[in-house]
């Protein structure tokens, strides 16, 4: 039962951001054939992170080529920050004894969500001054 419960989390968090459009059924297809295995879903879910790092890298280092000076210092404290925060909470909720076997799912979830956010405001800033 919780593996559903964690299986309804991730389908419903790829359905939260605009970002995650273009995958979700990807995803979904890829949680559906898991069988409710915690290994498949995360291993759905690594793809997707994966395919989400490759958007933010290439958002940031778009951004980063345009900025210079104090706008591009603040970028990079930006991004630092939001890293280490992303990377604490991730970890955090993976270690969390109290969750078992669903602290993967729940940490991956997490990170997920996080990293497909931060994705789509970085795309954003893109767009907004090419």
């Amino acid at each position: 039962m919780l593996r559903y419960a964690c299986l309804f989390g991730i389908l419903a968090m790829t359905t939260a951001h605009p970002a995650m459009a273009q995958s979700d059924d990807e995803m979904k297809a890829c949680v559906g054939q898991s069988g409710g295995y915690t290994s498949k879903m995360l291993d759905c879910g690594k793809t997707e992170i994966d395919k989400f790092d490759t958007r933010l890298n290439a958002a940031y280092n778009t951004l980063m080529h345009r900025e210079h000076g104090p706008q591009r210092a603040r970028l990079q404290r930006e991004q630092r920050a939001w890293l280490k925060h992303h990377l604490r909470e991730t970890h955090r909720l993976a270690a969390d004894p109290d969750n078992g076997e669903a602290a993967f799912l729940t940490s991956q979830a997490f990170e997920l969500d996080d990293l497909s956010a931060r994705t789509a405001e970085l795309e954003k800033r893109v767009r907004q001054n090419p």
